[in-house]
């Protein structure tokens, strides 16, 4: 019911928002300018991302939003949060493969359309990145790195995957529990991450931004914190424009959209040092999660 009312939220202030939008180029205003998809960009993703999840939170989780959001701002949970950034970058090699691999999908005429979306897509992109001024670099990492970080994580992790955990494990009040709580706690990571990823609309870049929410899916479970979380959401952003402005620059003579094709050891060893890192940092949390709701 909370989820719904959260997904209903976010799809009418899409709505609302969408409207005055669709008018500006009647008014003379060129939404495609680097300026206007900036500030559009900075307004809509609040709206209506944050909106819906305060009202979830301040409506039926009042006395434990605390908890509910696992704020947890305390050092341990920063040091936590560059372990994160760390595994962002050893999995850049297994992202760059299957890049590659879900690029080349073959889906037919659906995947010509969607080709073609996600080159329009990308269009705009180019149009945002393409500065090589300092300030235009400090607004992307606002708009494009930090701004996405705190909304998408506030709307999937605290908000979708919070609600289906304790929606599908019986954890909510007045639910039943169910029998094996830890293996519904797992799929509504996986869940979460395929809507994360088909948010962005980007069927040709779905697994790697499906790979990433399963990351933050899991850093959020057992880091403990939407700290950890955010952090390594923006460094994940931050780093693809700190690469576009490198190059923007002339710093950097590689195209930032391009695969970087690491050799096959370099991609393997360093996802299982990834996976270790994972496994060494957050294990006693894992422990202590997977024991706070015992089987039924």
């Amino acid at each position: 019911m909370h989820l719904l009312v959260m997904l209903a939220g976010a799809l009418l202030l899409t709505l609302v928002v969408s409207f005055p939008m669709a008018l500006l180029p009647f008014v003379g205003v060129d939404i495609t300018s680097r300026g206007m998809t900036l500030l559009l960009q900075a307004i809509v993703q609040p709206i209506t991302f944050l909106i819906p999840v305060l009202y979830v939170l301040y409506r039926y989780y009042r006395d434990e939003r605390r908890e509910f959001c696992r704020a947890d701002l305390s050092l341990g949970r920063w040091c936590q949060s560059g372990v994160g950034i760390v595994i962002v970058v050893l999995l850049a090699p297994f992202t760059d493969w299957i890049t590659e691999w879900n690029n080349a999908w073959d889906l037919g005429l659906f995947g010509e359309v969607m080709r073609r979306v996600q080159d329009q897509t990308e269009g705009t992109l180019d149009t945002v990145m393409k500065t090589d001024s300092l300030g235009g670099m400090m607004v992307n990492m606002l708009v494009i790195a930090l701004i996405p970080a705190v909304c998408e994580e506030l709307f999937f992790r605290v908000g979708m995957q919070n609600l289906l955990e304790r929606w599908m494990t019986g954890n909510y009040e007045g639910g039943k529990c169910r029998r094996y709580p830890s293996i519904w706690r797992h799929v509504a990571v996986w869940v979460t991450a395929m809507v994360f990823s088909l948010f962005h609309g980007e069927i040709f870049s779905f697994m790697p931004r499906f790979v990433m929410g399963l990351l933050l899916g899991y850093l959020y479970i057992y880091g403990n914190s939407i700290v950890v979380n955010v952090v390594a959401h923006f460094f994940n952003n931050a780093l693809v424009v700190l690469m576009y402005w490198l190059s923007q620059c002339g710093v950097l003579s590689i195209d930032p959209e391009a695969t970087m094709g690491f050799p096959a050891l370099v991609t393997v060893s360093c996802t299982a040092a990834s996976l270790i890192l994972f496994y060494v940092t957050f294990n006693k949390r894992k422990k202590e999660v997977e024991g706070s709701n015992p089987d039924c």
